[in-house]
């Protein structure tokens, strides 16, 4: 597999929630952190009943789950 690097702007919340979880997950790079959530998120979609769903339909879903901060508001 190529690996290519990919570079990206984020706000000020996201930049805390990241470096929050380095902290938490005693990662050494933000890399590590990013990769690790886009897989589990791929991981997610991949799921029959999420592949059915759009763009849309799937941040309401995730918006749904749990009581944390949700999903639209993170951005």
């Amino acid at each position: 597999m190529k690996l290519r690097s990919i570079t990206f702007r984020c706000t000020v919340t996201q930049l805390n929630r990241l470096q929050q979880a380095m902290q938490e997950e005693y990662s050494d790079t933000r890399t590590s952190i990013l990769s690790t959530a886009l897989e589990e998120f791929l991981d997610y979609v991949e799921r029959s009943e999420m592949r059915r769903l759009n763009l849309f339909d799937l941040v309401q879903h995730v918006d749904g789950l749990g009581d944390g901060v949700r999903f639209s508001d993170q951005a």
